[in-house]
């Protein structure tokens, strides 16, 4: 048996208005906390931060994991450290996924010490700029 909304709502008793405030008093609302207010507005702060954060430095993460994953995956798959493996590098170097991890490691490691020079340039520009004052600037 499904109970509608009419039914429920002949069934529930009313309350009287004075009843309603009280409560409605009783009753708190997450506005009325000032802790609330704040951890909403710091959330909303750190959803920003993030999102930010997510733009500027996920190309920097991800060559750090394509090269940590490809630096593995070549020694495993391209250089085993077996004798069978020693004597098979020579022949797996030529195969079309090692030339592509040792592209990935190259690349990689290439793009990360690009990305350091590009943050350091930064950091030095943003530590020796100066603000003259105008009063300054003008004598």
């Amino acid at each position: 048996m499904t109970i509608t909304r009419n039914k429920l709502k002949k069934i529930m008793p009313r309350t009287k208005p004075e009843e309603e405030e009280i409560v409605k008093e009783k009753i708190e609302t997450p506005d009325s906390h000032p802790i609330y207010d704040t951890l909403v507005s710091w959330s909303k702060i750190a959803i920003r931060m993030i999102n930010a954060v997510s733009k500027i430095f996920g190309v920097y993460f991800a060559w750090i994991g394509l090269h940590y994953s490809a630096s593995h995956l070549y020694v495993k798959l391209c250089v085993p450290d077996t004798l069978f493996g020693f004597l098979m590098s020579p022949f797996m170097t030529a195969t079309p996924h090692c030339q592509g991890l040792r592209w990935v490691v190259t690349n990689g490691a290439s793009m990360i010490n690009n990305m350091w020079i590009v943050f350091g340039g930064w950091l030095c520009s943003t530590i020796f700029s100066t603000n003259v004052p105008s009063a300054v600037a003008a004598a």
